[in-house]
């Protein structure tokens, strides 16, 4: 194994994912069965990860989520994309809408808001100088998103929200974190970097009871004014300032367990740098999709042949056609596995997608090519 050509190959996903941030039948058997599942977890309500990955695989899981997380600021960083024509009225949570393009987030936020399906939490918890307010959140049977606002009062500015965790109170334990990005509100003027919104996601485990009594637990990280500027900022300990830990306690709504992950089988073939593809499986929920792939011959699945694929597939999204227009849903997430590669996105399923499709893009310059794989055709 070339470790360091393996650990240049899962760094260079993981800055492209900051930066950025063969069935023509049985489409409807497959949106039927999308269908069937909501209504299976619905009646339910009424009524009352796959396999690990090698050991690459955690580490470039580990990459993203570390870059992810310690983003101090997203001024800093090239849009993933312009928000689709139809955006929903984001409402009480509008200040939080500038982080949208650069959010691989965004499209399921977008959706959730759209659908209702979010809940306002609007707790707040401050000690001294520092405030923090839990706006809202949303989430399903794979993930959290949670939304937040800190403040800091006159003589400080924010850096960042130094962390944000959220715990289950029912067993104790963090939860999983998949990192936050956040930013200023450029609309507040000589107040604005006393303002800071943030976006986090927790990761859950579906074979795990779903989480009800939750505390968000977050640290804000402040400068003295005019330090923000300074571009060694954040180097040099001794600059920082730190409120205590601001602990929300919150009720997760039930409404978020009604939904259930449908998984479905494409076994839909692809050919990628000289090398026969499978999209082996998707798994589909409100928040999240997970694409896996896997290399379809047997021999050929070995490490040189999935180190070429891997530095290959850059930039990757689903596009998903719904009634109200076309998305491109960013990937969040990737990794090798044992099987091949298994890939993270948002999701925008409750706009019921009409078709949804996995755009791998591959080459650079001028032999950028797309290759496009249908998941719900």
């Amino acid at each position: 194994m070339n470790s360091s050509r393996e650990e240049q190959a899962m760094l260079s996903d993981a800055i492209r994912i900051r930066e950025e941030v063969r069935v023509d039948c049985g489409g409807n058997e497959i949106r039927g069965a999308v269908q069937a599942g909501f209504e299976r977890g619905r009646r339910r309500s009424r009524q009352g990860r796959l396999g690990n990955g090698t050991l690459a695989g955690l580490a470039a899981a580990a990459v993203v989520a570390f870059i992810l997380f310690f983003i101090p600021m997203i001024h800093d960083l090239a849009p993933q994309s312009a928000a689709p024509a139809e955006t929903a009225g984001w409402g009480a949570l509008e200040n939080i809408l500038r982080l949208y393009p650069f959010d691989t987030e965004a499209p399921a936020l977008d959706s959730a808001i759209r659908h209702g399906y979010i809940q306002q939490v609007n707790q707040s918890a401050s000690s001294g100088d520092y405030r923090i307010t839990l706006d809202a959140v949303t989430a399903d049977e794979n993930k959290i998103i949670f939304l937040y606002t800190a403040h800091t009062a006159a003589g400080q500015e924010i850096y960042s929200v130094n962390s944000a965790r959220i715990k289950n109170l029912s067993t104790g334990d963090n939860l999983d974190s998949e990192g936050q990005i956040g930013g200023h509100d450029v609309r507040k003027g000589s107040e604005k970097n006393r303002v800071y919104y943030g976006r986090g996601v927790i990761r859950l485990d579906r074979n795990q009871p779903f989480p009800e009594q939750l505390e968000a637990d977050f640290q804000i990280a402040s400068v003295d004014p005019g330090k923000l500027k300074d571009p060694k900022t954040g180097k040099n300990a001794a600059e920082m300032n730190y409120s205590p830990r601001l602990k929300v306690s919150f009720k997760l709504d039930p409404k978020f367990k009604e939904q259930q992950t449908v998984t479905v089988k494409p076994e839909a073939d692809f050919m990628l740098e000289g090398i026969q593809m499978t999209l082996k499986q998707v798994e589909l929920s409100p928040l999240m999709t997970r694409v896996v792939m896997g290399i379809k011959n047997g021999s050929e699945n070995t490490w040189p042949n999935k180190q070429k694929i891997f530095i290959a597939m850059g930039g990757n999204e689903i596009q998903s056609v719904t009634r109200a227009g076309t998305a491109f849903i960013r990937k969040s997430s990737g990794s090798v596995t044992d099987e091949g590669f298994e890939e993270g996105y948002g999701s925008n399923l409750l706009d019921h997608p009409e078709s949804m499709n996995l755009i791998l893009k591959t080459g650079e310059g001028t032999n950028i090519k797309d290759i496009t794989v249908p998941i719900l055709p």
